[in-house]
């Protein structure tokens, strides 16, 4: 049986490093959207950050598929014990951090609606448990990525199971059919899902709920095991490489297209999120064209392998660029005064003009005036 470490995280021999600076794209995506009141700019979109969440969970199965295909997977209380604790090991000791910071931190009132806290018993045990993502309440608390974290922990637990059976039917005389079935069979499930919920909370049953990401988590899976199947029956040369270019400069048009085109939240799941980031990492996956060894230069690589990491602190950075001086109950212009998009913080705390120091009440006052101009625009879930 090969080990956790195999399933979780490949080597880099065996792993498609092209698809390492896609998953930094993802994460860039994501930043951009959380920041937007503050870096000056912002996509014409907000659909980049959602779609790249669908990514992360698509490629997350994908991953898995492309490291365990063809292994032999032993299914047992104890190994599917082991593998969750290196799983564990290798995520929570910097969540755990970013999670104890951001509750030490959020102490105002200002920060406490920033970050989503309602203070209830046991908000922050289901954070550090977990398992927040399973209670619309308080999802997006304190480190608000968590409930990412808190699903893909959720899909994992299914990780040995789903390849140990994928494996066997791969064996079969018509295994690939059979994948290729399934994969249609999961998509037209999750659509019929989408359907269903459309009339509730979408923001939490389509979207943070963890069995709602099964979908885009099983699609990946499938994706990997086709990919693997038929990657060795493709042949090498200059036509090939040429075909693979264009497919791979067409999938990244078509998946910022398809952005631009968002319908109805529903549909918006099924063609703006998993349609194209299926035919994106589908295609990047075989890695056979000139954008993917663009991809595999080093530095890009070396973005992607530091994108997990990002992605847990950047709501770190934000609370240290933009928030209260925890020495006094005061605004820190000194920390923010120089990103004149924050103005919501200087309001929701309730802050008055002569707790500011002198030389920054004329920034407050452009403050206050951006805030009640952009009250629409912003949004106060942290993912």
């Amino acid at each position: 049986m090969q080990t956790e470490g195999q399933i979780a995280s490949p080597t880099r021999t065996g792993r498609e490093e092209q698809l390492q600076f896609l998953r930094f794209w993802a994460f860039f995506n994501v930043f951009v959207c959380h920041g937007e009141q503050w870096l000056f700019f912002k996509y014409p979109t907000s659909h980049c950050s959602t779609a790249a969440v669908s990514f992360f969970f698509m490629l997350s199965g994908l991953v898995t598929a492309l490291a365990s295909f063809n292994k032999d997977i032993r299914l047992s209380w104890r190994e599917e014990g082991k593998y969750l604790w290196r799983k564990v090991k290798k995520i929570y000791p910097l969540y755990l951090f970013t999670t104890l910071y951001l509750f030490l931190y959020t102490n105002t009132e200002s920060l406490t609606a920033l970050f989503d806290v309602q203070r209830f018993p046991g908000q922050l045990v289901r954070n550090l448990l977990l398992v927040q993502s399973w209670s619309a309440e308080g999802a997006f608390s304190y480190n608000g990525v968590g409930w990412f974290l808190s699903t893909l922990m959720f899909l994992s637990v299914f990780n040995l199971p789903v390849m140990f059976l994928l494996n066997k039917i791969n064996r079969r005389p018509k295994g690939r059919l059979l994948l290729s079935g399934a994969l249609a069979g999961t998509l037209f499930l999750t659509a019929v899902y989408c359907y269903l919920t459309k009339n509730l909370d979408m923001d939490y049953w389509q979207y943070i709920f963890p069995p709602a990401r099964m979908g885009e988590y099983l699609g990946g899976m499938l994706l990997g095991m086709l990919v693997c199947t038929l990657k060795p029956h493709l042949k090498q040369g200059n036509t090939v490489r040429i075909v693979f270019t264009v497919l791979e400069v067409g999938a990244l048009g078509y998946w910022f297209f398809m952005l631009s085109r968002a319908g109805s939240p529903w549909r918006s799941r099924i063609f703006t999120w998993l349609l194209p980031n299926l035919v994106l990492i589908g295609v990047f996956t075989c890695g056979m064209g000139w954008a993917s060894s663009l991809f595999r230069w080093k530095p890009l690589v070396c973005l992607g392998d530091i994108s997990f990491e990002c992605f847990l602190i950047h709501n770190v950075f934000s609370c240290a660029v933009c928030g209260r001086s925890r020495k006094r109950d005061t605004f820190s212009i000194r920390k923010c005064g120089c990103v004149p998009v924050l103005p919501w913080y200087v309001d929701s705390a309730g802050t008055s003009d002569s707790q500011i120091p002198g030389k920054t009440k004329k920034s407050t006052a452009v403050m206050r005036a951006l805030y009640e101009k952009n009250t629409e625009r912003f949004d106060v879930r942290c993912f």
